[in-house]
């Protein structure tokens, strides 16, 4: 009789030695690496490496946070303002609500993609992955705003809404294939980091399974982000 238990098949985002759980040891040296502003705004290298350090994990989830709300809430101000509403802070909240909703929505569905892959993400790193991917879509929003406001006094009816939808489809667009490269990227680490520096590259089921799960996220999340021009309806 078999005693040997099935054990769930391990995950190109786990590394080989992941069975022990203990909190990792935290290096007392300060690090000296750019802001997440300028991570951001690099290539997504650069974030890959705040997802994978413990140490700045929880920054990344709050600078990527705040960045959401800043960015979200300057594109929404002007677009109000631009229609000649006094009310901004209004549409404002509505619209870093949505983006915030729209991350909740698309979170399950990745993680749930993840597991039935046996390609799992760790639920602290895929919520860091998918703010940060958010976040970049909100520094496009708030590049957005002046063009925006222009069109908008241009023809509040017609140039002002395509410009309105056209930007958060263009911000949903931007975060989705963000959260498309980290995944692949934090595959990659993690599989160099596992089997040394000998394995430059996925295996072939590897890179099957992560490539279904990043095309997956890269799809939810820019569907659920270029919703978020619904709040403006809030305010008629």
């Amino acid at each position: 009789m078999q005693t040997q238990a099935l054990s769930e098949q391990l995950s190109p985002f786990v590394p080989w030695t992941s069975e022990d759980r203990s909190p990792l040891a935290e290096d007392a040296s300060a690090s000296n690496s750019p802001s997440i502003l300028v991570d951001l705004l690099r290539d997504p290298a650069a974030i890959t490496e705040r997802l994978l350090d413990p140490r700045r994990l929880q920054a990344l989830v709050l600078g990527s946070a705040g960045i959401i709300a800043g960015g979200t809430s300057f594109f929404a101000a002007a677009a109000t303002i631009a229609r000649g509403k006094e009310a901004w802070w209004g549409s404002a909240a509505l619209t870093s609500l949505n983006v915030l909703m729209a991350l909740a929505a698309s979170l399950g569905p990745i993680y749930a993609t993840g597991i039935l892959l046996a390609a799992r993400v760790p639920l602290a790193r895929l919520v860091a992955a998918l703010l940060a991917a958010a976040a970049t879509g909100s520094l496009l929003l708030a590049g957005l705003a002046a063009p925006l406001y222009l069109m908008t006094r241009l023809s509040a009816e017609w140039a002002g809404p395509i410009m309105l939808t056209a930007s958060f489809l263009l911000a949903g667009g931007a975060a989705g294939a963000r959260i498309h490269r980290l995944l692949s990227l934090m595959a990659e680490h993690i599989t160099r980091q596992s089997q040394g520096a000998s394995a430059t590259r996925l295996s072939e089921g590897d890179a099957f399974r992560v490539g279904i799960l990043a095309r997956i996220s890269w799809m939810m999340l820019a569907f659920t982000l270029a919703l978020g021009f619904w709040a403006f309806n809030a305010l008629g």
